[in-house]
């Protein structure tokens, strides 16, 4: 099966970051504007030769689609694969030169970097008029927007939740068809298969040194409990707020009370399925690109969503890649015959479902690929209530390994500075008022 992305490691993050530097530069100096270039034809499928942008790490996807798509249309698109750690500095010297591609992918959460330097072509009405449009992924809708006006639809989703292992709840007695609801039940549920099956096996698991990771999987409760990392279209930060502290404080309890394994507090990410697909803990944040087909599971997994610290809402964090139509394209109509096929059922079901991914519409959820593991039926569902963070800040105040986001979450959890969100609070009010 296609595997999503993931988070990236920490060296790809912090490459990521001074890239998006290099691209917001080379964008600015070339006077970028979203106002879009004559159109060649409007005739939506005539065998134009269209071009493609797409990172590596959702390179096969991008190649699956586009490889279908050239089967029954006249149109032809031509796709090109660019590693991700140097994806953005390619973007950046292209917007410079005029030389972006009719399509450009991007990772979700640097689309809002991609929307500000005018890198796209406003789609609002064609988005707006698909029947289906309150059915999309709305965190990459809203990801890929400025100014009430859209400039991306999802290519691309996967979503963080809660995977547990049921039979290592039903060993500590813990009912296997119940996964936790709040934070409460995390520690407890945590905390007795700890207790109750011991040896080398743990209740909880996070990758303590990955930033991307723990945005990942931290940020849904947050939005969970309506204190969002970032409001006002990511030019504000909420970072020192109770729900942070509540999920400092639960991470730091388990940690210090040994239902986290030790090997936790150096994780960059490497090893963050590792222990849980072999059977060892009983609670992993992830995302739905660990799920196997039930068929091929070494394990009996059962998921949740990521809840407020009440349990009062759940909420994942929606990743993936966007796609737009460059400011370069003379063939709007034609690239935009692309996008509108990605997002129908054909491409969504017997394309995207059937290779084991998420449809980005919640009215699919319950397709015939999909259905056959109630987990990702409730992965898609849960993109209804899905969340992106959409800041231009966020490559370097969240992303980067050596930001003030993973400082925060390790000096609270493993090196007790009851201060830390407070001090991290400082840091991000400052990179968001340089940014802005």
């Amino acid at each position: 099966m296609v595997t999503p992305s993931r988070p990236t490691s920490a060296r790809s993050l912090r490459v990521a970051a001074i890239a998006t530097a290099a691209l917001v530069t080379a964008a600015a100096l070339a006077g970028c504007s979203q106002s879009a270039p004559a159109q060649s034809d409007s005739t939506p499928d005539n065998g134009t030769a269209l071009t493609m942008w797409a990172r590596d790490s959702n390179g096969n996807v991008a190649q699956t689609l586009v490889k279908e798509y050239n089967k029954s249309h006249k149109n032809q698109v031509k796709l090109t694969i660019i590693p991700s750690n140097s994806y953005q500095a390619k973007v950046g010297a292209a917007a410079g030169s005029n030389g972006l591609p009719d399509i450009l992918a991007a990772d979700v959460v640097y689309s809002p970097n991609y929307v500000k330097q005018g890198l796209y072509q406003d789609i609002t009405s064609e988005l707006k008029s698909l029947p289906f449009y309150n059915q999309l992924s709305h965190a990459h809708t809203e990801a890929a927007s400025k100014d009430g006006k859209l400039y991306g639809t999802p290519l691309i989703v996967d979503s963080s939740l809660i995977m547990y292992n049921k039979d290592l709840f039903a060993k500590a007695g813990l009912d296997p068809q119940q996964g936790p609801k709040n934070f409460t039940d995390i520690y407890n549920d945590a905390k007795a298969i700890r207790d109750k099956v011991g040896g080398d096996t743990y209740g909880f698991y996070f990758a303590g040194d990955c930033a991307g990771c723990n945005a990942y999987t931290m940020m849904p409760y947050l939005a969970a409990a309506g204190k969002p990392p970032f409001i006002d279209d990511g030019k504000k930060a909420q970072i020192d707020t109770a729900p942070m502290k509540d999920t400092l404080e639960l991470y730091k309890k388990m940690f210090d009370e040994g239902i986290v394994p030790a090997s936790a507090k150096s994780d960059d990410g490497t090893n963050w399925t590792k222990l849980f697909n072999a059977g060892k803990i009983g609670i992993l944040p992830i995302g739905n690109f660990n799920f196997a087909p039930a068929e091929q599971a070494k394990i009996t997994y059962g998921e949740a969503g990521l809840p407020a610290p009440d349990g009062s809402k759940t909420a994942g964090f929606i990743g993936g890649d966007v796609a737009g139509i460059s400011k370069n394209s003379t063939h709007k109509a034609q690239a935009w015959n692309f996008l509108q096929w990605t997002l129908g059922e054909d491409a969504q079901v017997n394309v995207l479902a059937k290779a084991g991914l998420l449809p980005s519409r919640v009215d699919l959820a319950d397709n015939k690929y999909s259905s056959k593991n109630p987990a990702v039926v409730a992965a898609i569902k849960g993109e209804a209530t899905g969340y992106t963070p959409s800041s231009i800040a966020y490559g370097s105040l969240v992303n980067d390994a050596t930001g003030p986001w993973l400082k925060a979450i390790r000096d609270y959890v493993f090196n007790g500075h009851a201060d830390a969100l407070t001090t991290a609070q400082k840091s991000f009010d400052s990179g968001l008022a340089q940014a802005y």
